[in-house]
């Protein structure tokens, strides 16, 4: 009899012990469930928390490629030429007065190669760069002007690293004017804070 009741207590210890497992392993420690998209996104990219970039799913942004009128900044935080091209990307943006900036962390989907992901693909054709075995790939950081459901722009100055240089030395005060007036150029004419 006691050897059954031992037996019965370890299965339910073990059984709690899965569904502590369980239970810790969903459970995201680090965000703050009320966090807003721009602290967020100062937490990944180390700039000010008053800052336009808004989170946004492959079918958001499918959805604004196709019909609305927006920038999207495609990057993920753990590529350093992507730190570096937000740092300088926000600088114009917070002189322009730009107060929405739509931001899709496309490495899961990428490596994924969703359905949404290939739509992302198909519409930006024109303006991405062709691998050596013939297929086409998004290269980032790349920042995305749209208007009424067409790119008028499409920005991946930094995407493809050259000659093996670090973001650090590739961004010297040259580049950066050169960017930033770029960037500048391409939010004349069109209202994106609508």
């Amino acid at each position: 009899m006691k050897k059954y009741i031992r037996v019965i207590i370890y299965l339910v210890l073990f059984v709690l012990l899965i569904g502590a497992f369980i239970y810790l392993g969903k459970k995201d420690f680090n965000i703050d469930k009320n966090m807003t998209d721009a602290k967020k996104f100062s937490m990944e990219y180390s700039i000010d928390e008053n800052n336009p970039f808004k989170y946004v799913y492959s079918s958001e942004v499918v959805d604004i490629l196709k019909n609305k009128t927006g920038i999207i900044y495609m990057g993920f935080s753990s590529n350093d030429w992507s730190k570096y091209y937000v740092k300088y990307l926000y600088e114009v943006l917070k002189e322009n007065d730009i107060k929405n900036v739509y931001y899709y962390d496309l490495l899961k989907d990428r490596a994924k190669y969703t359905k949404n992901y290939q739509i992302i693909e198909e519409i930006l054709t024109d303006y991405l760069y062709e691998l050596d075995n013939g297929n086409i790939h998004i290269s980032t950081p790349a920042l995305i002007f749209v208007k009424n459901g067409k790119v008028i722009y499409y920005d991946d100055e930094t995407a493809i690293e050259r000659n093996n240089i670090s973001p650090n030395d590739y961004w010297n005060q040259e580049r950066v004017y050169l960017f930033k007036s770029k960037i500048n150029n391409y939010l004349r004419g069109v209202n994106f804070n609508e």
